[in-house]
């Protein structure tokens, strides 16, 4: 049986504020990742003041959520210079080495796994226009990157931003039961799979395009129209398809968003054998 590797994080707020400035470090490693508002940039400097990559975030010309990944040997000088010349973001991600042994080679590789691994996860449009610069380096500082990435990877997720991470792993699409609901006219038509108490809809499924008049700037609507404009759900041959699986919080607001209307959520979503999610996950329960 494979070890637990327990870690213990240590969050920290300059300002008390998690919107503005916020720090995140393992405690028994040297990785940082510092987070500041674009507005304040100038005012940290001594945080900044360092080699290391970076994760603009914002929104594309569309309202997508949008990343662009940079290395750079000062962090606060690049930052400085796209505030002049990228408009798009309104935040940054900075990668830094307390133990100041980052290199340019290190640098260079770290950008080149983050773009890649952000490409595949696909929850946010990557604005880099290649996959970074290509570098060879020895075999010893690309498993120095390695470890390093794992440690922004856990970083990152733990101050709520999930560039590297997929709302659902291929193995568990493969392996999971997948439950489908369906207009008779095909209005809508999805299929999701049900883990950790969300129901997760799949790439490719079909929202309701029309709500019916009652439905108009309801609550499921508006969810609906959200997720057009983040890029989620986009028009393609006249209808409304999901380009990337997402996640709901529970399979109830699941249904009522790709149909626009009002559903219990067990009891819409059907497996291939015609069971509900109810029968399959809470029929056995006693409660």
């Amino acid at each position: 049986m494979s070890q637990i590797k327990a870690k213990t994080i240590e969050i920290y707020l300059p300002t008390g504020d998690a919107t503005k400035t916020s720090q995140a470090r393992i405690t028994t490693e040297a990785i940082r990742i510092v987070f500041v508002q674009k507005a304040e940039i100038d005012a940290q400097k001594r945080e900044l003041d360092n080699m290391g990559c970076y994760i603009l975030l914002g929104r594309d010309d569309d309202g997508s959520h949008a990343v662009y990944i940079g290395e750079t040997e000062n962090l606060y000088d690049r930052l400085v210079s796209h505030k002049r010349e990228k408009d798009f973001w309104d935040s940054v991600y900075t990668i830094q080495n307390l133990g100041g042994t980052f290199d340019k080679a290190h640098l260079t590789y770290l950008e080149q796994l983050m773009i890649e691994k952000a490409k595949v996860t696909d929850r946010y449009r990557v604005l880099n226009g290649n996959k970074g610069k290509k570098t060879r380096i020895p075999e010893s500082k690309m498993n120095e990157c390695l470890i390093y990435f794992d440690t922004i990877q856990t970083l990152v997720k733990a101050l709520g931003f999930h560039l590297f991470m997929p709302e659902i792993e291929e193995r568990e699409k493969i392996v999971s039961n997948k439950f489908y609901f369906q207009s008779k006219d095909n209005e809508w038509n999805a299929q999701g799979v049900f883990i950790d108490e969300k129901m997760i809809i799949l790439k490719g499924s079909i929202a309701r395009k029309e709500p019916t008049k009652h439905k108009i700037n309801s609550r499921e609507h508006k969810f609906r129209d959200k997720l057009i404009d983040e890029g989620v759900i986009k028009l393609e041959n006249n209808r409304l398809i999901f380009s990337k699986d997402y996640a709901f919080a529970s399979p109830s607001t699941a249904a009522d968003v790709v149909s626009l209307g009002s559903n219990n959520g067990w009891t819409v979503w059907k497996d291939i054998d015609g069971k509900t999610l109810n029968d399959v996950y809470r029929k056995n329960i006693v409660i």
